[in-house]
């Protein structure tokens, strides 16, 4: 029926001509391809390469991790003291290294200054005093900045005030200068606000176990937005509701989405939301995700892989295995939650190359999965184009989770056998921010043929692209590599001009 719709639909437009020209239409259903992973911009995997420290999650096979299948970016979470030991005085060496090696070979990076770990000096933290661990530099505690003490895990810890006059200037001095040297780099992907709670999760289960306020939150949540003003901000869903009311926490909510900052869930397959959140296969808040994944990309960080599988939570290759317990496959509950929350950027939380050897398959699926991903299903043209205006039609189908937050624009070629008389249009107003998930979208594309192109017999041929200041980027399509030239262009038909 939807076929007969279309077919319908572009005979309309055809009718309008004058001269009817033969209607000429493709299915490409049946060259989908939905098992080769499409590397496409702002979507995917990311790796931990710094997660608790400095040691977490280092690659221990550079070639493994090269062919890791729609990696996207470098996550990287530091505690602040390592940045600025002395006041005033930063040390950028750690983040910069891994910028100099890896953006060259076309990764992203994105950031998690903490103020708040739970481990130990040197690895976890940058600095120490009398056996107490500092994430927060010491001087701000010597500048006057209130904080408590606490123990865990045999490690004592300095946990800020987070609203402490003190503190909030300090860290603002630090994050001014933070976003000087980063804010709106085309490789910086998205920074999250980790200035309050256990690893910047906004949580304070092991420390004070005093919830921080609405104020306090807002406090630091205007730091960054009064500082980085280009690249996307994210907070966890800890941030908002950790000991709040319902009234609290929407009020959290909608201050954080009226800033356009967006949400991440570091919790899913944790056991605790296991037990408590089944139904909603251990995402504390779905409500938080739908509608703002309309607007923003939503970031999915899955519990540290070796305790998923520590706790019993993930069996066999690619978590195929039931938990006897839930009923359900580790992969499954993943799956699901990723796509309850319709995320775009997904971790793994683990060493990559024990990942990959683990799920091989679940790894090629869950890249295509995230974010968008762009089938053609139907596509309508005459068999003469006329000098002005001509009519092509695409229908569309993004079989992703999300929509995309960049705009990609159709290119149509006209080829002729002689290459000096073929050319490129870019149809007025094409895009693809409508193409929201499982929903078919018909494109009608204005195509301006000059008065002064050559007549004769050419091939038409289309692709998606970006358009940015470094050039123009294909955006693969689902469909078989054999159909798409060299130049990413996929072919229509012949046709005259």
């Amino acid at each position: 029926m939807k076929n007969l719709y279309f077919l319908l639909f572009l005979a309309l437009i055809f009718s309008c001509s004058p001269e009817k020209p033969i209607l000429k239409t493709v299915d490409f259903k049946p060259t989908w391809d939905t098992i080769r992973v499409l590397k496409n911009p702002y979507k995917g995997w990311y790796h931990h390469l710094l997660d608790n420290g400095m040691d977490g999650y280092k690659i221990k096979d550079e070639a493994v991790f090269r062919s890791f299948p729609g990696m996207d970016h470098f996550y990287l979470r530091l505690a602040w003291s390592y940045l600025e030991p002395e006041e005033g005085k930063y040390d950028w060496h750690r983040i910069d290294e891994v910028v100099a090696k890896y953006v060259p070979l076309g990764y992203k990076i994105s950031f998690r200054i903490t103020s708040k770990e739970t481990g130990k000096y040197p690895g976890s933290v940058g600095q120490e005093l009398n056996g107490v661990q500092y994430a927060t530099p010491i001087w701000v505690m010597k500048a006057g900045a209130k904080g408590v003490v606490s123990e865990v895990w045999n490690t004592k810890s300095w946990t800020p005030v987070w609203g402490d006059p003190i503190y909030l200037e300090k860290l603002n001095n630090f994050q001014r200068a933070f976003a000087a040297r980063y804010d709106g780099k085309e490789w910086l992907r998205y920074v999250d606000i980790g200035s309050i709670g256990e690893w910047g999760e906004g949580h304070t289960s092991f420390s004070t176990k005093i919830p921080p306020t609405v104020d306090e939150l807002k406090a630091n949540m205007d730091v960054y937005l009064k500082n980085f003003k280009k690249s996307q901000l994210v907070v966890t869903d800890d941030f908002l509701y950790y000991g709040k009311s319902k009234t609290d926490t929407k009020t959290l909510y909608d201050y954080a989405v009226s800033n356009a900052i967006t949400l991440r869930d570091d919790s899913p397959l944790v056991d605790w939301y296991l037990q408590n959140n089944l139904k909603t296969w251990s995402v504390t808040n779905p409500e938080f995700y739908d509608p703002l994944y309309l607007k923003k990309p939503i970031v999915f960080e899955l519990q540290h892989y070796r305790m998923v599988k520590a706790d019993g939570n993930w069996i066999g290759k690619n978590g195929a295995g039931i938990i006897p317990k839930y009923k359900h496959s580790g992969a499954e509950i993943m799956q699901k939650a990723i796509e309850t929350m319709h995320a775009t950027y997904i971790g793994y939380h683990g060493y990559c190359e024990e990942w990959l050897a683990d799920n091989p398959k679940l790894t090629n699926e869950l890249a295509n999965r995230c974010g968008y991903w762009y089938f053609p299903v139907l596509a309508g043209f005459p068999s003469v184009l006329k000098s002005g205006k001509n009519d092509i039609s695409i229908e569309w189908l993004n079989k992703g989770i999300a929509p995309a937050y960049h705009k990609f624009e159709v290119i149509i070629r006209l080829e002729s056998g002689n290459p000096k008389n073929s050319f490129e249009i870019n149809p007025f107003g094409s895009g693809n921010r409508t193409w929201l998930p499982g929903i078919n979208k018909t494109e009608k594309y204005s195509v301006e043929i000059p008065s002064t192109t050559k007549s004769g017999d050419y091939i038409l041929k289309f692709k998606l692209a970006e358009h940015s200041e470094s050039g123009t980027t294909p955006i693969q399509i689902g469909l078989k590599e054999s159909l798409i030239d060299q130049n990413g262009f996929v072919e229509l038909g012949k046709i005259k001009i």
